[in-house]
């Protein structure tokens, strides 16, 4: 029991720090002087010196792996292997949770700060909505985090490999969105902030679910 109640107060702890952090990220990017914005613009042009035709056609691939259409595809698939190869169901309801949870608060955390996208930067691609936080970052945290943590259930002998794997997917989608123009780079530690929120509430889903089958 002891064990236990440790767990949920180190998990607990967790969400609180991550949740003051993106309060204490979401005050300094609305501040008309801070030393994060002045962080970000400073990395946006040296961004912008390091930009060649090829890295940009490879970051606009590596991108790609953290829209919304293939995210959710990628989750697809991982619950229908969830389904035939007969693995405990909690999964899905925790990826769910994982998932809808970072696009919602995402979207609303975007209409609620309002910060426009980086204009020091020409574009290499179109987008249309709010800044902060990144959905790519934030959606890559919760998808490929979460398919690292079912990995790892399955396959614990591979641990150290999937999260290897799973983390370089992680910062090269986060990257690949400050490389192309798109974000500055408190929009993708805010992302992978909210995105892994989700995540432990994901993971504390799916043991819920575990607890409860007889």
């Amino acid at each position: 029991m002891v064990n236990r109640q440790s767990i949920a107060a180190q998990w607990m702890l967790v969400c609180a720090a991550l949740i003051l952090l993106l309060a204490f990220l979401s005050t300094q990017v609305t501040a008309a002087h801070s030393m994060i914005r002045a962080g970000d613009l400073w990395f946006e042009h040296l961004l912008l010196a390091a930009r060649t035709p090829f890295l940009l056609s490879l970051f606009e691939r590596i991108t790609f792996f953290g829209e919304i259409p293939v995210v959710t595809g990628i989750a697809g698939l991982a619950s229908i292997a969830v389904l035939l190869f007969k693995l405990e169901k909690s999964f899905i309801a925790g990826l769910g949770t994982a998932l809808v949870g970072s696009a919602a608060s995402s979207y609303l955390m975007k209409a609620m700060v309002e910060r426009a996208r980086p204009d020091g930067l020409i574009p290499a691609i179109a987008e249309s909505s709010f800044s902060f936080p990144s959905g790519h970052a934030t959606l890559a945290m919760a998808l490929y985090g979460f398919v690292a943590y079912m990995l790892c259930k399955l396959y614990p002998k591979h641990t150290t490999l999937i999260v290897t794997a799973a983390s370089a997917i992680i910062l090269l989608i986060g990257f690949s969105r400050l490389y192309l123009g798109v974000h500055f780079p408190s929009d993708v530690v805010a992302g992978y902030l909210l995105g892994g929120l989700w995540l432990l509430v994901g993971v504390k889903v799916t043991k819920i679910f575990q607890s409860q089958v007889p």
